[in-house]
């Protein structure tokens, strides 16, 4: 004795409607890439460009026990109240045709000490260049 259902409801996603949801999205997109604009105007550089000499530039450092160094021959530590009148004179003197300033910093060091640099670049309108090393 069979006292199942005999008329089961089958469930099925008809693609009828998705067929049409795809031809519209079709004629949108054809209708919109015939009334834009058939460019944008850019301005690329040439293949040849004038590069000026480089000037020398003063790369100061803070080390990771947060203690100042130059970037010339001799490895000499500073503390921030030694080392401002260095970079002054130097910015002043022979560098005197360039105000951009290369500060880098350790990661360890604490960036108090490297936005001390910052700072005094800002004060004296010279242009630094930060390095993240």
């Amino acid at each position: 004795m069979n006292l199942g259902r005999r008329n089961k409801v089958i469930v099925q996603g008809e693609m009828s409607s998705m067929t049409d949801l795809i031809f519209l999205m079709l004629i949108f997109f054809i209708i919109m890439s015939t009334m834009s604009e058939p460019g944008i105007p850019v301005d690329l550089p040439s293949g040849t460009t004038v590069s000026e000499p480089t000037k020398p530039v003063l790369n100061v450092g803070v080390t990771a026990d947060n203690m100042y160094m130059l970037s010339d021959a001799t490895e000499v530590l500073y503390t921030f109240e030694e080392i401002e009148p260095i970079i002054i004179s130097k910015m002043d003197g022979e560098l005197s045709d360039n105000d951009k300033i290369k500060i880098s910093g350790d990661k360890d060091a604490d960036y108090q000490y490297v936005f001390r640099l910052i700072a005094l670049a800002k004060e004296k309108e010279w242009k630094p260049i930060l390095v993240f090393e």
